[in-house]
């Protein structure tokens, strides 16, 4: 599965968000320092969806903001800490998985969107 501009979901998920009909698409990027981005996948049920190390996912993810600023594109750094991440799944009763952490992100850009 590839998302809109041609990288693999695992590298590079989409959020898009808007306040009204004519606002502009923001997109959201799930942002980890490296000690949170261990704790994301040691706490994650699918480690396997996971890079090998905090480098490589740092190096994928700065390739998709420069193709996002190349291609003129709103995007918005959502820094993601894992307890926080763990006692929302916790509350919903969700997995741990790639599909809680892109509705977390996506939760927290709306968060984001309607305070602005």
């Amino acid at each position: 599965m590839v998302d809109t501009i041609g990288l693999p979901l695992y590298t590079f998920r989409k959020f898009v968000a808007r306040k009204d009909k004519n606002s502009a698409q923001v997109i959201g990027i799930p942002w980890y320092t490296r000690e949170d981005w261990y704790k994301m996948k040691a706490l994650a049920a699918d480690k396997q969806s996971f890079h090998a190390n905090y480098e490589q996912w740092l190096a994928n993810t700065d390739k998709s903001i420069v193709l996002l600023t190349n291609r003129r594109k709103f995007f918005e750094r959502l820094n993601i800490d894992p307890i926080h991440y763990a006692f929302w799944c916790n509350q919903k009763s969700l997995h741990k998985n790639r599909k809680s952490r892109t509705a977390y992100t996506q939760h927290l850009l709306h968060k984001k969107i309607k305070r602005h």
